[in-house]
């Protein structure tokens, strides 16, 4: 365990090397700690840092750098628990429920909103290994044979789409999709909208076969999006950022091949995780790579997580914060729509 000066020195490497991106050497860590120390003595404590495995020194370079697990302890045990200001707070609550106009993009609109305000790329996985439901189903005419279907799952997740019918949309034929979708479908797995569940409920139709079977067959199609729903968004700053470009490529391409919930192996983190190079990626050439983490409840249940990829370099004291305020609101705006 370092000594408190060594914290301290610790500390606020991490801080300027993530704020200037230069090696930080003795004469500019006596301008910014509080107590007074020679530059001889530092120099010691940073020599100490270094064997330690805290700190790295670049050949070029008479100043020192964090390193991967001067990082990780920096993380766990120095980190500024800050909270957001309570204006801020409010500022992105209207801009979150400004874009909750269409509840089906809830999901995305909270992950843009994140992506916005962290410069990094966002993910919203919900969660793995939790069964989910059918919450409620939805039709609406347009004409004669087509019709507005939305279904709401107990994930939160709302989907939609238009449906052709091969015969007229009645009232009756409304009037028995209607029991069918009350009686089986509403409360219902997803897992279970299978081809065979299907031709059972489609035979339970009679006389309305034709007009039923394709909104049924719809409802299936909205389940299984549902179901397998995750969200990136913001890949555009992989590139932006001076650190990750020369990675850039290599990290989207694993996130849009490997799929995202593989990321989450070991089911969503219980509080704000965050994770270091290959502490979530596999690949070596991400090592400079992090990605911070944070579950959002969907009432008493868990809902998913959300999250950012980032550089090493990261303003963590403000990054967790807002990463932790939009994860509780976008749980309190899915619960909400779940409630209504």
């Amino acid at each position: 365990m370092p000594s408190e000066r060594k914290r301290r020195i610790l500390a606020a490497i991490v801080e300027l090397y993530n704020e200037t991106g230069e090696p930080v050497g003795s004469k500019r860590l006596m301008e910014v700690l509080p107590d007074s120390v020679s530059s001889a003595t530092i120099r010691n404590e940073m020599a100490e840092l270094a064997e330690l495995g805290f700190l790295e020194q670049p050949h070029t370079s008479a100043g020192r750098v964090p390193s991967l697990q001067g990082y990780r302890y920096y993380i766990d045990h120095l980190l500024p628990q800050l909270e957001m200001p309570p204006e801020q707070k409010k500022a992105l609550e209207e801009q979150l429920r400004a874009r909750a106009r269409e509840p089906e993009r809830l999901l995305e609109n909270a992950g843009k909103l994140l992506a916005e305000l962290t410069a990094c790329t966002a993910l919203c996985v919900p969660c793995a290994g939790v069964e989910l439901r059918v919450k409620r189903v939805e039709i609406a005419p347009l004409g004669r044979s087509m019709a507005m279907l939305a279904l709401l799952t107990t994930n939160g997740a709302v989907k939609s789409k238009v449906i052709r019918t091969e015969s007229a949309l009645s009232p009756q034929a409304l009037e028995v999709f209607g029991a069918l979708s009350r009686e089986h479908l509403v409360g219902a797995p997803l897992e279970l909208f299978t081809q065979p569940f299907l031709q059972s409920l489609a035979a339970k139709a009679g006389t309305e076969f034709l007009a039923v079977a394709p909104l049924l067959i719809g409802v299936a199609e909205l389940a299984r999006e549902a179901a397998g729903q995750e969200v990136l968004v913001g890949e555009s700053h992989l590139f932006q950022n001076p650190q990750l470009e020369p990675q850039a490529k290599t990290l989207l391409d694993f996130l849009q091949s490997a799929g995202l919930a593989r990321l989450l192996q070991d089911g969503p983190p219980a509080h704000v995780s965050v994770l270091l190079g290959n502490e979530s990626f596999p690949l070596p050439d991400l090592r400079d790579v992090t990605m911070v983490l944070a579950p959002y409840a969907i009432g008493a249940a868990q809902g998913g997580t959300l999250g950012i990829v980032g550089p090493l370099r990261m303003d963590f004291a403000k990054v967790i914060p807002a990463l932790k305020f939009i994860a509780a609101l976008l749980g309190r705006m899915l619960t909400q729509g779940l409630e209504e």
